[in-house]
């Protein structure tokens, strides 16, 4: 594993709710030629939500706590709809107690978007977790494009993004109606 001192000395500060200042895509892009092909290979399982595949400590620690995450979801929500969650669960290495707490508070939260946020925001703390253990290797740079991915998918959480999501839906569900002999509903 490699020292990238001047890559992750250079990469831009980033905030869970504000626009990424470049895709995950073109963040790849401009590692190709700065990243070792092993680590590059790496961050391409990353990217494309591989991580259980990777051969790094921080893949594995990224995928245990992605699993980890979902698997407390599925637990707290079973509980409240009174479903077994254990068929939804997935096995993973590792445990991090910090994380349930943090899963905990995040379904705690009134609407369904401030609890996504609150999970998202979880997965953040855990990838700030993961870069510590190497802040100038190789887990800086995985964490800051898994933070990136968070942005990349919060940017496009917008209300005139829903609205249209909203308004596509329902001509679907209209033409739907319509095309199995419902009524119109315009």
């Amino acid at each position: 594993m490699g020292l990238y001192q001047y890559l992750v000395s250079s990469l831009p500060a980033l905030a869970l709710e504000a626009p990424p200042p470049f895709s995950p895509e073109e963040f790849r892009f401009r590692c190709q030629g700065a990243l070792a092909k092993d680590d590059l290979a790496e961050l391409d399982l990353l990217l494309a939500g591989r991580s259980a595949e990777g051969r790094t400590a921080f893949s594995r620690a990224w995928s245990a706590g992605d699993a980890q995450i979902r698997n407390t979801a599925a637990k707290n929500r079973g509980a409240k709809l009174g479903v077994e969650a254990k068929p939804f669960l997935k096995t993973h290495a590792g445990y991090a107690v910090w994380l349930d707490k943090e899963v905990a508070d995040a379904l705690a939260k009134a609407s369904p978007l401030a609890r996504e946020l609150g999970l998202d925001q979880a997965r953040w703390k855990f990838a700030d977790d993961l870069a510590r253990r190497d802040a100038s290797g190789l887990p800086t740079v995985l964490a800051f494009a898994a933070k990136l991915m968070l942005c990349a998918r919060w940017a496009v959480r917008k209300d005139e993004a829903g609205r249209e999501r909203l308004e596509q839906l329902v001509s679907e569900l209209e033409e739907h109606a319509a095309a199995s002999g419902g009524a119109d509903f315009k």
